[in-house]
């Protein structure tokens, strides 16, 4: 009955009205967000899609971006080497810990070998990683066995403390964490809430809030309501039917465009699915209509990019999405063998992104018009990558296909999103082959971009010829705040929630 009734209800709203709340008497500025971090300590981090949020406002990357989504320097400026295997890192000065503790080459050294250690998020940058070397207080220099231009822009490398680490431990290092960002730790309840100080000496300036309360709120309804109670300032994530009814009710609104792709991924390592057969991909995605996903269901939020989005290094306007045609899908089943469909596992990532399920019910529909019975269901973000995990290493035990938020348009960097999804040598990859690998091979070792964007184009044709992946609709970020607030994030990266880029009306 769900799915009947999604089915109908494609480019359906309504209009609610709801009391705005002013901040006012000392009160916190309340965030309510759908993730809480995995740890406090973003050096062990093994998800920084739901730790860097909140945390990014207490412990910095070394890197920061501005407000296009460029990489600007931060805590440190940078240079390459000519062949781009040597990158300095040179230190801001003046820059303090909210320990008191001054910022040092001993900490970027420190930090860097803490993430080398634990963090596998950290040590899928170092693929090509050689040395690391601390030339003075204010300079380190890593060295790389060969240019590599995935280590800077997802800004991995997050600064912390060495001297407090030596002072009081791996213990209260991780339970009371310290950095240089613009809030201060104050307090974290599981499951609740989190809440920061104004960083009185933060180097980039004084922020219009001062003191913040994050809520940890998973339902997309229950951040929505929050907001029209007035129990909320700012809420992430807003799903993209209430944008509109949310703005008709005089709340400020902004989305930026971000990772990720939604995406039809299918697992190709199994020799015995249906879809090894590139005429049954093409055929699935004959068979959707993400256009009306996109427009109807998701009231035309959400953008559509064949690949990636123009601007990005390596975007081909000459690529098209696979136009929607039910007649050819079901011409592409029968040439393949399959002109009564088939059943087949249709599993949808949970836990981070809007709009996911509502994807898997509605292409379960469209699929269901040209014979193939998509059996719908969900896994948690760790049991879904555990999957992706076991359809590489034990293949003929995976049968599904997935509706994921896959890395393409407005990742860090294209050439990026081509080697962690599709490259044979990254532990995620379900697609295999020798051309594609040879040229992200050549893109990722490419310091110019403008000779790698070449590659990463025959890279792409060659992804939209084979269709290891379906892109449905590209990620917008849409958030949702009180009158008098206004917070327009960076373009690209992953969703951010820098609360000293809020301004407040009258600061």
């Amino acid at each position: 009955m769900r799915l009947l009734r999604l089915a109908a209800a494609l480019g359906v709203g309504m209009i609610l009205a709801a009391p705005v709340w002013a901040q006012s008497g000392g009160k916190p500025f309340v965030v309510a967000i759908n993730h809480e971090p995995d740890t406090l300590d973003p050096t062990i981090s093994v998800n920084t899609v739901i730790s860097r949020p909140t945390m990014e406002n207490v412990i910095e990357p070394l890197i920061a971006v501005d407000g296009e989504g460029n990489l600007v320097p931060g805590l440190a400026d940078w240079s390459y080497s000519d062949d781009g295997r040597v990158l300095t890192l040179t230190l801001r000065e003046g820059v303090t810990f909210h320990s008191g503790d001054p910022l040092t080459a001993d900490d970027v050294v420190f930090s860097h070998e803490r993430m080398k250690e634990r963090s596998a998020v950290y040590q899928a940058r170092l693929r090509n990683f050689e040395s690391i070397e601390k030339v003075d207080d204010r300079t380190v220099r890593l060295h790389f066995k060969s240019a590599d231009v995935t280590y800077l822009p997802p800004r991995t490398l997050s600064i912390v403390s060495h001297a407090y680490f030596e002072r009081v431990g791996e213990k209260e290092f991780v339970s009371k964490p310290v950095g240089t960002g613009p809030y201060r730790f104050v307090s974290y309840t599981p499951a609740q809430e989190m809440v920061l100080a104004v960083n009185e000496d933060y180097w980039g300036g004084a922020p219009d809030v001062r003191d913040v309360r994050f809520v940890f709120a998973k339902e997309d309804s229950t951040r929505v309501a929050m907001l029209r109670a007035g129990e909320a300032d700012l809420i992430l994530n807003v799903p993209f039917m209430e944008r509109d009814r949310l703005k008709a009710d005089g709340f400020n609104t902004t989305e930026i465009a971000v990772t990720p792709t939604v995406s039809v991924q299918f697992t190709l390592n199994n020799p015995n699915v249906p879809w090894r057969d590139v005429r049954v991909r093409r055929a699935i995605a004959h068979a959707i209509d993400a256009d009306s996903l996109a427009k109807g269901l998701f009231h035309g939020v959400p953008e559509r990019h064949a690949r990636f989005a123009p601007g990005e290094i390596g975007f081909d306007p000459e690529l098209a999405n696979y136009a929607y045609d039910p007649a050819l899908a079901r011409q592409l089943l029968a040439e393949a063998g399959f002109p009564n469909g088939f059943t087949m596992p249709l599993i949808w990532w949970h836990g981070e992104n809007s709009g996911l399920r509502e994807t898997a019910e509605a292409v379960a529909i469209y699929l269901q018009q040209v014979g193939i019975t998509a059996q719908v269901s969900s896994l948690d973000v760790p049991d879904f990558v555990g999957r992706l995990r076991a359809a590489r290493n034990n293949p003929t035990t995976e049968d599904w296909i997935g509706i994921t938020p896959t890395p393409m348009a407005n990742y860090f960097d294209p050439t990026i999103a081509l080697a962690f999804t599709y490259w044979s040598a990254s532990p995620f990859a379900q697609y295999h082959n020798e051309k594609f690998d040879a040229l992200v091979a050549r893109a990722v070792a490419t310091v110019d971009p403008q000779a790698r964007a070449p590659l990463v184009i025959e890279a792409t044709r060659i992804l939209h010829e084979d269709v290891p992946q379906i892109s449905l609709w590209n990620n917008m970020s849409v958030y949702a705040m009180r009158s008098g607030v206004t917070y327009k994030p960076a373009p690209r990266h992953l969703i951010r929630a820098m609360i000293s880029e809020v301004k407040l009306d009258g600061q």
